[in-house]
């Protein structure tokens, strides 16, 4: 398995809280900027990294990008749009949604990429944040979400995510 020797690894935009406050609240000014400085490290800030791979007895110096593409994403985002549609407050789309989670895992597993692995912790922080607290706020929480993930998509295209 590769390790993840990546710079930025650590990077804190998009903490958790803010994740959890967006998801509770809606968007305020900071946390756009936050969203926006988090699409710009998954779209550019990640460019060609240096990395150990481990290949038989030998070390060997790899270049990787470590971005994440629109299309790694892409089917997330399908998922999470068609659930939204059909309307959260069905059994149905809640279990739907709760599978967001293993789906990007997937993602970030395939493709072993920093900027996937940071995207899916936020995701990951954003599905909890909906699906815990009092049932009655969980449809507007579901909407927060969906915003949350419509704007880190919209700043990593205007960052030039591919």
């Amino acid at each position: 398995m590769l390790k993840l020797g990546h710079k930025y690894e650590d990077s804190p935009v998009l903490i958790k809280k803010q994740v959890e406050d967006w998801i509770q609240k809606g968007p305020s000014n900071d946390l756009v900027k936050q969203t926006d400085k988090f699409g710009y490290y998954i779209a550019r800030q990640l460019k060609k990294t240096d990395r150990k791979q481990q290949t038989g007895n030998n070390n060997e110096d790899i270049y990787r990008d470590e971005i994440v593409t629109t299309s790694q994403i892409r089917q997330i985002f399908g998922k999470l749009k068609s659930i939204e549609a059909k309307g959260f407050d069905s059994p149905e789309q809640r279990t739907e949604f709760m599978m967001l989670k293993p789906l990007i895992a997937y993602a970030a597993g395939r493709h072993n990429k920093t900027g996937l692995e940071k995207l899916k912790e936020r995701v990951c922080w954003g599905i909890d944040a909906v699906l815990e607290g009092h049932s009655e706020q969980e449809p507007q929480r579901f909407k927060n979400f969906c915003r949350l993930f419509e704007a880190i998509l919209a700043y990593h295209k205007a960052h030039g995510g591919s």
